[in-house]
């Protein structure tokens, strides 16, 4: 083998090396860059979730019956992986808390049949009471009386607890 023959090679496996070497390089950059996105992710959808928000985006085409409230609080929160990469939609679980008129309290506690809310559940056939999340807890007087009408939640997107003394009116539904 000549001497040029082995420089030649010699070259070569230095170019290949500092290939390899630089792909892998950025490889681990990438995973990286990955790992700090998805901890980014991670905190903005914890903050998404903590937010209380006070827009006036839900309607009657939402919400059946909810009228012109004079109030309301919400909260989302996002149950499977909304930071995952993968291709798809993400699911988004709402809940909120609405002052309503009361002409529209009289009229939603009219239109259906309405039951007293159990503190719980003993039976299987019924629903549980819905849990108020905390940060929408402090929206809730003290002594709020919940009724629930199945005919309500079956006809509607949303399920719905209400008290019509207080035209309160608890709201959970999905990917509003």
């Amino acid at each position: 083998m000549t001497r040029r023959t082995r420089r030649l090679l010699v070259l070569l496996a230095g170019v290949t090396g500092a290939g390899v070497l630089a792909s892998c390089g950025g490889g681990l950059w990438m995973l990286r860059a990955g790992e700090a996105e998805q901890r980014d992710c991670a905190a903005q959808v914890a903050a998404d979730e903590a937010e209380v928000r006070t827009d006036r985006v839900w309607t009657g085409q939402d919400v059946s019956g909810i009228g012109d409230y004079a109030e309301i609080h919400w909260q989302v929160d996002f149950p499977s992986l909304a930071c995952s990469r993968a291709p798809g939609p993400t699911d988004l679980v709402y809940q909120g808390v609405v002052r309503l008129a009361p002409a529209d309290a009289r009229a939603l506690a009219e239109a259906y049949r309405w039951e007293p809310v159990p503190a719980a559940t003993p039976d299987f056939g019924k629903p549980p009471p819905m849990v108020v999340w905390p940060g929408l807890a402090p929206y809730l007087p003290d002594g709020v009386r919940w009724l629930r009408s199945p005919e309500y939640d079956d006809s509607s997107r949303a399920t719905v607890q209400l008290d019509p003394d207080r035209a309160l009116l608890l709201v959970a539904t999905a990917d509003m």
